[in-house]
């Protein structure tokens, strides 16, 4: 008999189920599945559900749990993608629900996606309202043969009212199926998934509670054909409505924004045009370098013949407008400062040849990927740019994206200690017992901490806290916008993926930044950064006390006084210098040059860490500087022998 799960809800799901991927699937592959259908309330998890059933030779069905206002009543539905139309529909669904404030899809919004989906009712939803036919006829009209009626028997009981709803689909026509809301894994998991749903509504839960919910496990093959022994027809049907919906994630190519031109240019020639000025500009009117002319014609044949010409010209329009509003930016950070078309189209302040940044750092034909530019703004003005940018190719075409916070050690702790109604002096204290140390779980707190393990032995509700805690923990929690990332499409977001309310008039993803760039849309890094507005207020500060606008970009690279202050280490509050241990290595390594300050930040890391000590020596003339080979000798001189850089290392491999 072919065994299916029409509704499975995953922990993707926020507090709303504790079921993980990775131990539904091993699960479903030993219970020999053949379908399994994802019916969160928002298609949050859906990639990753699909590519593992795809990988365990599962067939994913797309589905939706959404409620719909019908004239007074608010009917639970399920809706699944039959086809590539249906799912297209899910996809509008998921967003309309999503932005409206009371989260229910009204019945005129059903009507306009309701082709290419399945509906399907559920019996024990549907017979606890009043007046439930009237509604299950209007389905039936929109949905005709599509709506189908689900029969629950959680755990193998039979809802009194079963009756009256097989007798109305078998008058109606309506086709039954058997079907299972699956919120926990097994049955004792039932107390964690009470506790979670505890967490998510603020409410106590305790071990006398006679839950509601207790049967909504992933039944086995077996429980499944006992609960349905009397019906083995409904569970071949609901297997044949599974099978019938046929509707993937597409795969989708690489979707750039285009770039607003005259008409007649196109986006390659005006960048061209642009990064020539620009770079003539650099070098204040006068000629152009060979070898900065021959870099930028390098460089511009492999951006035009990747197709990223527009990339280019959106980014540098938005840092146009970032000068033009007195918007401080970064001067460029990453692989992004190797390109002198940056460069010369100011995107960065860093020229690429004057430090031996490889381009193929940030593009490489050989390895097909998209540009990636992040780019600092003042952190009390980075939603003005990217409200100008939503503005300029349209509100549905442009969204930061989502980030899902997960249940830490502590916060499990806390969290599952408050549902069970812990004072909160307990909860402190719990707290306090979990070492404050990074990767952190609960499991290495236990064998840590003596303290953590004497509490945990004085009660059974003790012990059981930890059980529930250590099976809860690692949940996604909550949602919260990505601290930079912003996706740009050349089309309406919800054509490609589904969205949400966000902040300030922008629209949030519902997929974290793995899935967007999955799914071929381009990303682009606006990161807020303190230390830069804390230079615009100093800036402003000296201007308001009569003193001179800085410009600063002019101040000079090489200020003794300033390198005076970094060899003491006297570097409180300044970016990326202020660590102890980089406090250490610019006090050891005594910078006398710019370069030396780049080195430090290079060497400062795992690994690199250990020359710390050899390059300080060698710089105050202590140790002889010995190159691995003569031939390295122009490759690491600035280095005094030791290889700091990737850039060296291409050069090496050349060499």
């Amino acid at each position: 008999m072919t065994h299916v799960y029409t509704k499975m809800h995953t922990s993707a799901d926020l507090l709303k189920s504790t079921i993980r991927l990775e131990q539904l699937i091993p699960f479903l592959q030993e219970q020999k599945t053949q379908a399994c259908a994802i019916v969160n309330s928002k298609l949050y998890g859906l990639l990753p559900f699909c590519r593992a059933l795809q990988q365990a030779n599962i067939h994913a069905v797309i589905g939706l749990s959404v409620n719909i206002q019908w004239q007074e009543l608010q009917i639970p539905l399920v809706l699944y993608a039959k086809t590539q139309e249906g799912y297209q529909h899910l996809l509008k669904i998921s967003s309309a629900v999503s932005i409206r404030e009371d989260e229910v899809l009204p019945w005129k919004w059903l009507e306009g996606y309701a082709a290419g989906c399945i509906a399907l009712l559920s019996s024990n939803d549907i017979t606890e309202i009043e007046h439930w036919t009237e509604a299950a006829n209007a389905l039936k009209a929109l949905f005709g043969q599509h709506l189908f009626m689900g029969v629950a028997r959680p755990a193998g009981m039979i809802a009194e009212k079963e009756q009256d709803c097989v007798t109305w689909c078998k008058n109606e026509s309506v086709p039954l199926v058997a079907s299972q809301s699956c919120y926990f894994l097994r049955p004792e998991d039932h107390f964690a998934y009470e506790v979670v749903r505890a967490i998510d509504t603020g409410e106590k839960c305790t071990d006398t509670k006679v839950p509601a919910l207790q049967g909504y496990f992933v039944p086995t093959q077996s429980e499944w054909s006992s609960w349905f022994a009397d019906h083995p027809e409904w569970l071949e049907a609901s297997a044949a409505m599974l099978a019938s919906c046929t509707a993937k994630i597409p795969h989708m190519p690489v979707q750039m924004q285009k770039f607003p031109v005259p008409i007649g240019e196109t986006a390659e020639n005006l960048l061209v045009k642009e990064a020539y000025t620009g770079l003539t500009m650099r070098f204040n009117e006068h000629e152009i370098p060979p070898a900065y002319r021959e870099r930028l014609q390098y460089e511009l044949e492999i951006i035009c013949s990747m197709g990223f010409a527009d990339y280019f010209l959106i980014v540098a329009d938005f840092m146009r407008f970032a000068k033009e509003n007195q918007i401080l930016t970064g001067p460029g950070r990453g692989s992004s400062a190797g390109s002198l078309v940056a460069y010369s189209l100011s995107i960065t302040q860093v020229d690429p040849l004057a430090y031996g940044l490889i381009f193929e750092r940030f593009l490489n034909p050989e390895r097909i990927s998209l540009p990636d530019i992040d780019i600092d703004f003042v952190d009390n003005k980075r939603q003005k740019v990217i409200q100008y940018v939503a503005h300029k190719y349209g509100k549905a075409n442009v969204a930061q994206i989502i980030t899902f916070g997960t249940l830490s050690a502590k916060a499990v702790a806390r969290d599952v200690a408050r549902a069970l109604g812990f004072e909160a002096e307990t909860l402190e204290k719990i707290s306090k017992l979990i070492p404050n140390k990074p990767g952190m779980t609960l499991q290495k707190a236990v064998a840590e901490s003596q303290g953590l393990q004497g509490w945990i032995a004085e009660n059974e509700k003790h012990r059981r806290w930890l059980e529930v805690a250590l099976k809860l923990e690692g949940l996604p929690r909550n949602s919260s916008t990505h601290a930079a990332g912003v996706v740009l499409a050349p089309s309406p977001l919800v054509n490609t993926m589904p969205i949400e309310k966000g902040h300030d008039d922008i629209y949030c993803t519902q997929w974290p930044m793995g899935d967007v760039e999955a799914c071929g849309l381009v990303k682009m890094d606006f990161l807020g950064l303190r230390n830069l507005t804390i230079l615009e207020q100093i800036r402003w500060s000296i201007y308001k006390a009569k003193g001179p606008w800085i410009e600063f970009e002019r101040i000079p690279m090489q200020d003794e006084k300033t390198l005076q202050l970094l060899q003491r280490g006297d570097t409180l509050g300044i970016f990326q210098l202020e660590s102890e241990g980089m406090k250490q290595a610019l006090r050891d390594i005594k910078p006398t040059h710019f370069l030396d300050i780049v080195a430090v930040n290079a060497l400062y890391r795992p690994g690199p860490m250990d020359f710390i000590p050899i390059y300080a020596r060698r710089k105050s003339g202590q140790e002889l500087v010995v190159m691995p080979h003569p031939v390295l000798e122009p490759i690491l001189q600035e280095t005094f022998g030791v290889i700091v850089y990737q850039e060296q290392i291409s050069v090496t491999r050349s060499a």
